[in-house]
């Protein structure tokens, strides 16, 4: 196992605003954007596996915590609408 990583220490902090990312032949290629720069990194794929799994636990504990839900949509993804039809009693929806 790893040593844990000091987060007080260590090189400055660069705050992400955005990211791009690929998986290419086999590995993760992915760009994180910062106001006009851009910063690139290459992961193989059982270490991106372990990252995307690991951010997911931290992330749900975090919302379990704080009883919260954090919006983890991808931009492609469609927007639940938040006007819900209601039944009215003695009506039954339409079904096809």
């Amino acid at each position: 196992m790893e040593p844990d990583f000091n987060f007080n220490e260590g090189p400055a902090k660069t705050f992400v605003g955005g990211f791009h990312a690929r998986i290419i032949n086999g590995l993760l290629h992915i760009v994180f954007t910062s106001a006009d720069e851009e910063y690139s990194f290459v992961l193989p794929l059982d270490l991106t596996k372990k990252l995307s799994r690991g951010l997911a636990a931290q992330v749900t504990e975090i919302e379990k915590k704080n009883n919260i839900v954090i919006d983890g949509r991808l931009p492609n993804e469609p927007m639940v609408s938040p006007i819900q039809a209601k039944i009215v009693e003695g009506e039954e929806p339409e079904r096809k």
